[in-house]
């Protein structure tokens, strides 16, 4: 059983892995045997946490930085990626930004493109990069983190959730263009976190973790290390037959 799980020999990429969520998929990945990017804004943050990681799991990363509201940036890590890789079986999406709520009647346009670039266009141009590359070395797969707010909506965070529920569609058509090539691509959609995310918004508003975490089912915020075992799920061959899908890794939270 443990070969379905097995990433030996593949290549991953984390985007946003310098710190929560992305940061223990960014360790389990590596615990499964993969050599993972681990990818941010700052190289030095990349190169600390990609050293920290190597100790802890015993894995193989290396630190790429990279915005992922900068189309230019998204390009030249696809190609320093190859370079020095050669190649990539595995990308997940996870980079995001949550900026303080904003009302729709205040957004501006600077503030909704900001939040548009990193969590839709950025995903988009880097799946969209490294698909026919996966493809021509015999597949791979993509998976895109949402939220489950996609699902919900609410005031003051309608930017942020729309554009996740706009990257839940792409992931289908993804799914869908890229199939042919042997590339699964798939979303997860993560309930409470006891992320860097979940711990801004509770300073912003008091009580919103506690909240959160009631509206699951099993009335808690998960630690950062619970998804280690669905994203090992989708990045491997126990999900072979698996593509277009939205996991939700919630605690039973409605959606």
């Amino acid at each position: 059983m443990n070969s379905l799980f097995d990433l030996t020999g593949k290549t991953a990429l984390v985007t946003g892995s310098t710190k929560g969520i992305g940061r223990s998929m960014a360790k389990g990945l590596a615990a499964a045997g993969a050599k993972v990017i681990v990818t941010g804004r700052k190289q030095p943050d990349c190169d600390a946490v990609a050293s920290d990681l190597a100790a802890e799991s015993g894995g193989d990363l290396i630190g790429m930085a990279c915005h992922m509201g900068d189309w230019d940036q998204i390009d030249a890590l696809v190609e320093r990626a190859y370079a020095e890789l050669g190649k990539l079986d595995v990308l997940i999406n996870n980079a995001g930004i949550n900026p303080a709520p904003v009302m729709l009647a205040d957004c501006t346009s600077e503030y909704w493109d900001k939040v548009y670039d990193v969590n839709l266009k950025g995903p988009m141009r880097l799946a969209a990069k490294v698909a026919p590359r996966m493809g021509a070395a015999g597949g791979g797969s993509i998976i895109n983190i949402t939220t489950m707010g996609a699902y919900h909506g609410g005031p003051a965070v309608g930017v942020y959730t729309s554009c996740k529920a706009a990257l839940h569609n792409l992931t289908k058509v993804m799914a869908a263009e890229w199939t042919g090539l042997g590339v699964r691509v798939n979303a997860l959609a993560p309930g409470p976190f006891m992320s860097e995310m979940m711990k801004g918004a509770d300073r912003v508003r008091p009580g919103f973790a506690d909240a959160a975490g009631d509206a699951t089912l099993m009335k808690r915020v998960a630690d950062c290390d619970e998804v280690i075992g669905s994203i090992l799920y989708l990045a491997s061959d126990a999900s072979s037959f698996v593509t277009g899908i939205d996991l939700k890794v919630a605690g039973g939270m409605s959606g």
